[in-house]
């Protein structure tokens, strides 16, 4: 079995890329004394792409969804307080509502994710209803940093490419 490992110029940027952003969605959440990071960091990771037009797809498929997943996890803490059964609903309905609206974007399964991401922690630990409410937010908001970072480090990528291309 023969093993190929190509690391070129592209990989690098992209591998670079990557890092700075995390690095910036790090310190970012801290400027902002966000506790938790980690969603900031593995949005930066999920959204970025190598082709701007794809990175452009994935960053708004990543904010529909999360701010979907969201909006019904927070609805359901509201209607039905923070509990499994609130959970097990807001999951069923988000995927209802991911699967039938016919230009929902394909990775759908990011909005019933999100609403795992910001409710069951609050369950877990048995938080009040207004605690459980100003996590989801929090955790919404890395997502959102995440993202804007991943973007626009590629929208500088992109730019500074094909200056490059046109010199």
């Amino acid at each position: 079995m023969k093993f190929n490992l190509d690391i070129n110029r592209n990989s690098l940027l992209y591998v670079f890329r990557i890092v700075l952003g995390c690095l910036i969605a790090w310190y970012l959440t801290d400027l902002l004394h966000m506790d938790k990071r980690e969603w900031a960091l593995i949005s930066v990771v999920i959204v970025s792409e190598p082709d701007f037009g794809n990175l452009r797809s994935n960053t708004m498929t990543r904010v529909i969804n999360t701010l979907s997943g969201c909006a019904v996890g927070l609805l359901f803490l509201l209607i039905c307080g923070v509990s499994f059964l609130s959970l097990m609903l807001a999951l069923t309905a988000s995927i209802l509502i991911s699967t039938s609206f016919p230009k929902y974007p394909s990775s759908w399964k990011l909005a019933p994710v999100t609403v795992v991401i910001v409710m069951l922690p609050s369950i877990m630990q048995h938080l009040h209803l207004t605690e459980a409410l100003k996590f989801a937010l929090s955790r919404t908001l890395e997502v959102l940093i995440g993202c804007f970072v991943a973007f626009l480090l590629g929208l500088v990528f992109d730019a500074f490419h094909r200056q490059r291309k046109t010199s």
